[in-house]
């Protein structure tokens, strides 16, 4: 039997050579691509496995629940309980410093007025004596615009001495004359040495702040006596 090569066969023969071809070069391609991909894979150093299994023998063993006390719960909470209450009086504390530094300046001159208010207060009592008898300024204080002075009269002299307070003589610092009231000073003063207080009310003050008042007494109506004091300060 002889055999014939026909063209049919020739083009058989040459798509399985094609086909054989392109699946080698496939998994060539296929297995270089894998490669490089798996460069930066490595095994690891130990085995996962025995990781579980160690796992499963400590779970075996479990640690034994300890409690907490009740006590060392309760003292937790009460030290919390401290350390706010602490916290929030500071705060508190810094609050109220900080407001009264803060009013202090914003009306520094309430620490002036007290400051002039004591060395006034320091000057008295201004006091004078004519013939044994004695006039006492003991204080000055002023409200609603008028000076009120506490003095006081005591008469060591031989004779009772009459006095008309309608002739009381008030001036300010430039010699203009002041009215004034007295209330409780007696018209006539024995001479017995006790002391007799009253007060001379001086109205219209307010705007004399600052300046220094003088006062003359005398009797009624010889007029020998001289009872004068001067520097008399003038205050709110």
């Amino acid at each position: 039997m002889k055999f014939t090569f026909t063209p049919t066969i020739a083009l058989s023969i040459v798509l399985v050579s094609v086909m054989l071809g392109a699946g080698t070069a496939t998994g060539v391609y296929s297995y270089k691509m894998g490669y490089e991909a798996l460069k930066g894979v490595s095994q690891p150093d130990t085995n996962p496995t025995q990781k579980l299994a160690s796992g499963k023998k400590a779970s075996l063993n479990p640690q034994e629940f300890v409690p907490v006390k009740e006590k060392d719960i309760l003292k937790k909470v009460n030290d919390y309980i401290k350390n706010q209450k602490n916290a929030s009086s500071s705060k508190k504390a810094q609050k109220e410093a900080s407001k009264g530094d803060k009013q202090s300046a914003v009306n520094p001159s309430d620490d002036q007025a007290a400051s002039q208010n004591s060395q006034v207060a320091q000057k008295f009592p201004l006091q004078v004596e004519d013939q044994g008898v004695t006039l006492e300024i003991a204080n000055a204080i002023e409200q609603g615009g008028s000076l009120f002075l506490d003095v006081a009269l005591k008469n060591n002299g031989q004779k009772a001495v009459q006095f008309l307070y309608s002739f009381l003589e008030v001036k300010d610092s430039q010699g203009n004359a002041l009215s004034a009231t007295t209330d409780g000073l007696p018209a006539q003063l024995p001479p017995n040495g006790e002391n007799f207080r009253g007060k001379i009310q001086i109205p219209g003050t307010s705007n004399l702040e600052g300046q220094q008042l003088s006062l003359r007494l005398t009797d009624y109506p010889a007029q020998k006596l001289q009872l004068s004091i001067a520097n008399i300060p003038v205050v709110r």
